[in-house]
């Protein structure tokens, strides 16, 4: 009872509710930067959508390029299903100003569900389209169309699939939450301590 005592006589006394103040303040700072991070994400969502559809708009170039090495523009069913798999694509459009239309595709390719044309994004308009693939539960067929990134004045038409841009677009989603969770904590424990450190350590013990 007397050791008892005597840790209550020298325990420090502070002032009431600083600990209280300290515990907001952490709270309060961890949520302003979650929602800083989401006021990043949203652009950055959208624009990784755009790299990746500019990504399959590029390869899809590429691909179309054993075209050119045939003198009927024609290849064998089994090297078209390859490429048109490498490319991740159903059919693909390649046009260059003055030369037919080029065109590679399985038989009977799907009608499109919707149409985007990369030469008319706006900043706003890739964060909507971004966001919209997160609300849509089916598996959309889209035609792309785009500039290629490989030649000056050949634009390129590829039908491509959601499912996997949806998933690759949740996964980078899922690594921005987890970076946004650690440094939340790690900034709240930073203002925590330096609150300690300059406000509760400095304060007289009696």
């Amino acid at each position: 009872l007397l050791y008892l005592s005597l840790m209550k006589t020298v325990r420090p006394r502070l002032p009431k509710g600083l600990y209280g103040l300290s515990a907001r303040l952490l709270m309060h700072t961890a949520a302003f930067v979650m929602l800083s991070e989401v006021l990043i994400y949203a652009p950055s969502i959208g624009r990784f959508r755009k790299d990746y559809l500019e990504d399959r708009i590029a390869a899809a170039h590429l691909a179309t390029l054993a075209l050119e090495a045939t003198p009927d523009n024609m290849v064998s069913e089994e090297l078209k299903a390859e490429l048109l798999d490498h490319a991740g694509a159903l059919a693909i459009v390649i046009a260059k100003p003055g030369q037919v239309r080029r065109v590679l595709a399985i038989e009977m390719p799907p009608n499109a569900d919707a149409v985007y044309d990369l030469r008319a994004g706006t900043f706003i308009g890739l964060i909507a389209d971004a966001l919209m693939v997160f609300g849509e539960g089916n598996d959309r067929v889209l035609r792309v169309v785009g500039p290629s990134p490989k030649q000056d004045g050949v634009i390129v038409e590829v039908l491509l699939r959601e499912g996997p841009m949806r998933m690759a677009m949740i996964d980078f989603s899922w690594r921005i939450l987890a970076l946004s969770l650690i440094i939340s904590f790690l900034t709240g424990c930073l203002v925590y301590l330096s609150l300690r450190w300059l406000i509760v350590s400095p304060l007289p013990r009696g």
